[in-house]
């Protein structure tokens, strides 16, 4: 039996574990990110050396402002895939079960992989208000799910744009 085949379904996709284990990967991810290790402090150290190997000499100020913004931007990108990585797994879930008009399918599929991502950040942002060196906001918490938000609806249109190409080219 192929290996994207279910075993107890004729649908053709990837099976559940295929489905879900990506996720997990990213979970995994993001949970050694919201370590001490991973701290502003720490990571602001990193970057500073970096940058005196690169240029010699270098602004603190500088510095401190490429890591804040580093730092968004990983938010911002992190929880974007993390949230097509839901969205996928989601999608494969539901369509082994789907009953509803299947139009309404991705539609599902991306809602609760954005209900999943927002839930995740805000446990990650508990989890680090009790470790030394880290914050916790509100702020990351609306950057990662915008993140997932952006991410799926940018996923959507291109999967549209390239299944209105492929019907145009075949006829």
């Amino acid at each position: 039996m192929n290996y994207l085949q279910s075993s107890t379904n004729d649908t053709q996709g990837p099976t559940l574990t295929m489905a879900w284990l990506p996720v997990l990967f990213g979970l995994t991810i993001i949970s050694f990110e919201s370590t001490s290790t991973m701290s502003g402090a720490n990571t602001s150290r990193w970057l500073l050396d970096i940058f005196h190997w690169l240029w010699g000499q270098t602004d603190l100020n500088s510095v401190d402002m490429v890591n804040l913004s580093l730092r968004k931007l990983g938010h911002f990108c992190g929880y974007g895939t993390l949230g097509l990585l839901f969205r996928r797994a989601w999608y494969v879930s539901l369509q082994r079960s789907w009953e509803g008009p299947r139009s309404r399918l991705p539609f599902s599929a991306s809602a609760l992989a954005v209900i999943f991502t927002f839930s995740v950040a805000c446990l990650d942002e508990v989890h680090q208000r009790f470790l030394e060196g880290r914050t916790s906001s509100i702020y990351d918490v609306l950057l990662d799910t915008a993140g997932a938000i952006l991410f799926i609806r940018v996923f959507r249109w291109i999967s549209q744009h390239r299944l209105r190409s492929a019907r145009e080219i075949a006829g």
